[in-house]
Parts: C-alpha cells; structure tokens; sequence
C-alpha cells in the first residue's frame, strides 16, 4: 500500500514538471465591468501553430498579444513565451475560461482552464491587471476647447443638446492604408473629437480578431488641436495600435465606445458680452450620450509566391530587416559552453521567425537555440530587434570555419522576396583553462596528450598508490597487540582522505556522462545520466540525493550548483518513466550535467 501510495505521489510531482503550457489569469473574481488579462505561458519549448480557444460570454478586449523573455542564472538559460488576452464579461456568474491549443516541440497540447468568478458588482478592488487601465476609466476630465465654455454649450431657443453633441462630438479611426500584405504592419488610432467641454470616458475597446496587437506608448495622450474638414477640435488618442494581420482577406477594425457628459447652459436671456465674457448661468440640460466610431476594413493579400531560383528558405519575416552574426564570448574554450548569436533587427513581423540553419563545421557541437525580442513602441512601425543565441561546444583547440548565414523575408514596400547574408566566422578554440578533471591537470609534461590519456595517467597513479600502500602495510614488522594498537591506529587518524583517489573518481562520472550518446529511447538515456548524477553525489559529498536539501542549506557557498543539479535529477526522474523530453533535450540535459560538474570540481 505504502510502495503504491510513493508512485502515485512520484508521477502527481513528476505532472507538475511536464506543465511547460499553462493559462494563468489576473484574477479570479472581477465585476461585470471590469476585465481580466489571461496569459498562455510556454516555457523551455517550441511553439507552432498557436490557436485561442473560443470565449463565450466574453468580449476581447485587445491581443492576442506576443511576448517573450529569456533569463540566465549562470550557464543556464529558460526561456519564456506568453500569448496574452484582455477580455471583458458579458454577464455574470462562473465561468471556465478554456485552454489554448499548440504545437508544443511539434506535439500538440491543450494548456489547462482557469475558473473566473464574475460578480453583478461594476468593479471589484484589485481585480484590474497590472499596467493597464480599464475601459471604464474616464480619459477625459473636463477636457476644454478653450478656458471659458465654449459657445456651442448655450441652447439658443429651438435648439436641442443631442444635436449639439452629436455635430460637436465625433469618435474617429484613422488607418494609414486600406490594403496590406499578410503580416505587413497597419497602423490604426482610435481619436475622440470634440468641440465642446464634456466628462468622457471609455466604455468598450475594440476586440481585435485575425491580427496581432501592438500597443504604442510613443504618443502622449494630451489634448492637443487638429482641424478636420476645415473645423478646429479639440483631439484626444484613445488607443494608438500597430496591427500585423496573420490571414489573407478582410480585416475588419472594429468600433471603440465613448460615454460623454455634456452640460448645456441658457443662453436665451443673455447678451452677447454675457455669452463671451459673463460667468455662465446655471447649467438648464445635462445630456449622456455614447459614440462610437465607424468600422473599416483592410484587404489583405497573401504574399505572392517565393521565386523558384535564387532564395533560400523563407523566414516568414515580413518587413525592412537587417541580419548579423556574432559569437558571444570574447574567447571561445574547449569543453565550456560558448553561445552564436544571430541578430535580425529592423521593421515590421519577426515573431513567427524560428532560428536559422547553420551549417556547423565538424567537431562542433550544437543545441536548440533561445530567443529574445526587443520592441521600441514609440514610433510605427514599431522597430523590433531579435537575437537567437545558439549553445555550441568544442571538444578540440583549433581553427574552425563557420560558412555565413541568409535570411529571407519579404518586404512589402518593394513588393518582393530580400535575402541578407552574414559574413562567415573563423572560431579560433583555445584549449579549455577547466577539465573535465577538475583542477588535476599537470599530470604530465606533454601538452599533446588528450583527454581520455590524461585520466587513465591519473587513475593509474591513484591505483599504483594504493597497491603501494598495501604492499607496505603487510610487510611491516609485527609487534605486540598492546604496543601496536595506537600506532597502529596513528596513521588511519593522521592520514587525510588522499586527493589523488577521490577526485578520479568523482572525475570518472563525468566522464561517463560526457560519453552518453542519443538513443531511440529516451528513457534509458535519463536512466543513465541519472545513475551517474547519484554515484558523483556519493563520490563528491557522500550523501544521496534525498540529503542534498539539506546539504544545499550547510554549503551556501555552492547552493547555485548545487540547486542546479537537482532541479536535473528531478528532471531525469521526469525522463525516465514519461517520453516529455525529446532526444535534442536530453543532449542540453546532459550539457548542464557537464557544466554543473565542473564547477563543483574546481
């Protein structure tokens, strides 16, 4: 009962690691009127063919919207991908907000549902998503055309407030073009116009479908003066977005709403100085009438197709871009981790853009690449700036050559497909200053010899010593039992624990995993790395794995390393009873298996 209970509860913590796609949300428990940002989060994976799930009884109010971030805590490196939404109830009561759908590592997966309480309240404290505003904040205090009110506020005899309001007032979208390629960026500003002093506020935000939002921050959202058709308003940006459509056919953009709050004032017993220079007389009519804009429509055109001569394969870039190449490290070292980095930066879409084809000499080593996105929102088009950087490992100093790289994309503003090349790269390795021995590495005088020459040098001197030892502890004169007991003991208290033994043997481990290849079965390669994690522990510390919690806590001075190499041995745990991994995995697992290793050898 007890063995069954320890594998139920091994494969629930061994589910908790296979989340690598899940929906978060802001809250759990908004108002009616408020809205709530639902994040789809993808870590450590790739992913393709992203499709949002259907939201019944919501509107969506903006996305969804692409983001990712790649941190580093040392030579590790976890990347993140969120597509995120903003939506809005359309009644109340619980509601699950469903899963998105993927191709996770070419799989494809549904993240889980999040349940989201909506209560018959307008706002609930707290419930709003961070650095967003909801589109029930009025965006207009008292907003003047001119510091006394303006004339079009007095109702003269006959004269109605909703036809003051609605010739003074105008909710406007201004596209910069009405036919684009897919992909191609749009630019879309929501204005409210109006010639009168009023109390507005945003009461619906466009929903956005068929196209990837971009929210601008350049422009601030000040009052400033425009004319339009001849006429001065007084002008004020609701929303300024960049829009890159993701299917051929009709965009359409949609409506924003604005609730205004206008008060009229009598002027039918005032005089002309009393209109222009008195103080008003109490207001006679307040009017609350919400505007919307009219739609538009964009035509969007697949892009033609790629010439059959002459073009490498297409990035799915659509722009102005520029490509370079570079190596991370200012000197690359054997047996270490050094980082190729591919740049694109310029404008328009790069976030469908996967990691180049390199053609990596032999002898080199290479791992999945991770990704970072860098935008400047303060002008359209938005410049973006993408860098892949790619691990690669070198076994043997040398010269290698790395032949240069082209991208393709389409720039829209030529109409035609554009392939930049990289300049090629000549890596110069210098041998590694760290082993994978640790600090023994004068066990000899010939630089020349390798790797595998130097251990067995090493074992076999370790080896020599212990015989040695042997044969002079049995030749030794007997003497009597009582005499001989202190010294005899003497030497076993005196003598430490020889360094020439112990760290072969802990260097023997490495070597072990350095030499694990990829095979059909994942399973019995994590099987393998992780019966060697387990025999370095004992080797190195003589603990097992179940005390390096407590081990981590007595040793801050290594608790990075050593926290490393569990969250590995949990992930080989993961590995050896779920197919989670794919063999292109398995090999960075053991990469970071190598990297730990050294570091807790030196």
């Amino acid at each position: 009962m007890k063995r069954n209970l320890f594998i139920i509860l091994l494969l629930l913590v061994q589910h908790s690691f296979a989340q690598s796609f899940v929906t978060r949300a802001s809250a759990t428990s908004i108002g009616k009127n408020d809205v709530v940002q639902i994040e789809y989060i993808a870590e450590d994976v790739t992913v393709d063919q992203f499709v949002l799930p259907r939201f019944k009884n919501w509107n969506v109010v903006s996305g969804p919207n692409l983001s990712s971030s790649t941190s580093q805590i040392g030579n590790v490196i976890k990347q993140q991908i969120a597509y995120s939404v903003m939506l809005q109830p359309t009644t109340s009561g619980t509601f699950l907000i469903p899963g998105a759908t993927a191709l996770i590592n070419n799989k494809p997966q549904r993240s889980n549902g999040v349940t989201i309480v909506v209560k018959n309240v307008d706002h609930l404290q707290g419930s709003q998503p961070p650095s967003q505003s909801s589109p029930q904040t009025s965006i207009l205090d008292q907003l003047p055309f001119q510091d006394q009110v303006p004339a079009n506020q007095y109702l003269k005899k006959g004269e109605k407030a909703i036809d003051k309001i609605r010739n003074n007032i105008v909710v406007r979208l201004e596209v910069n073009k009405h036919t684009s390629y897919v992909g191609e960026p749009i630019l879309a500003t929501y204005k409210l116009c109006t010639r009168l002093r009023s109390k507005s506020k945003v009461v619906k935000q466009p929903q956005f479908s068929g196209c990837t939002v971009i929210e601008l921050t350049g422009e601030q959202q000040d009052a400033h003066i425009e004319k339009i058709n001849g006429i001065e308003y007084n002008v004020f940006v609701i929303r300024k977005v960049q829009l890159f459509p993701l299917e051929a056919g009709k965009l359409e953009l949609p409506a924003t709403s604005v609730e205004n709050k206008v008060t009229f004032y009598d002027a039918s017993h005032q005089n002309y100085r009393d209109l222009y220079y008195g103080a008003p007389s109490l207001p006679v009519e307040e009017q609350l009438v919400t505007l919307q804009n009219k739609t538009d429509v964009i035509d969007v055109k697949p892009l033609p197709p790629l010439p059959t001569v002459g073009t490498s394969e297409f990035s799915n870039a659509v722009g102005n871009f520029n490509v370079s190449l570079a190596i991370g490290e200012d000197a690359l070292t054997t047996n270490s981790t050094n980082h190729l980095l591919f740049t694109i930066q310029g404008v328009g879409n790069l976030q469908q853009v996967k990691a180049p084809s390199i053609q990596w000499p032999k002898g080199v080593e290479s791992f999945d690449a991770t990704e970072q996105m860098e935008d400047e929102k303060t002008t359209f088009p938005v410049r973006t700036r993408k860098t892949f950087s790619i691990p690669f490992v070198v076994g043997k100093k040398g010269d290698y050559t790395l032949p240069a790289v082209q991208f393709t994309y389409f720039d829209p503003n030529a109409n035609r497909y554009v392939t930049k090349t990289t300049s090629g790269l000549l890596l110069r390795v210098a041998q590694g200053s760290k082993t994978f021995t640790g600090n023994v590495k004068k066990t000899g005088t010939n630089d020349n010899l390798g790797f595998d020459e130097r251990l067995y040098i090493l074992l076999g001197a370790g080896l020599l010593a212990i015989v040695i030892g042997l044969v002079w502890f049995n030749r030794r004169p007997k003497m009597p039992l009582q005499r001989a007991a202190s010294k005899v003991q003497l030497p076993v208290q005196q003598q430490p624990q020889p360094v020439e033994i112990k760290r072969p043997e802990s260097s023997e481990y490495l070597f072990k995993i350095r030499e694990l290849q990829p095979e059909t079965d994942s399973s019995s390669f994590y099987k393998s790395l992780c019966k060697n994690l387990h025999a370095y522990l004992n080797s190195k510390f003589g603990i097992d794995a179940a005390q390096l919690p407590y081990f981590i806590q007595q040793h801050p001075e290594s608790a990075g390393e050593l926290q490393l190499l569990k969250e590995l041995l949990d992930d080989c745990s993961l590995g050896m009873y779920t197919p989670v991994y794919s063999m292109e995995e398995a090999m960075q697992h053991r990469l970071l298996a190598i990297e730990v290793l050294c570091r807790l050898e030196k």
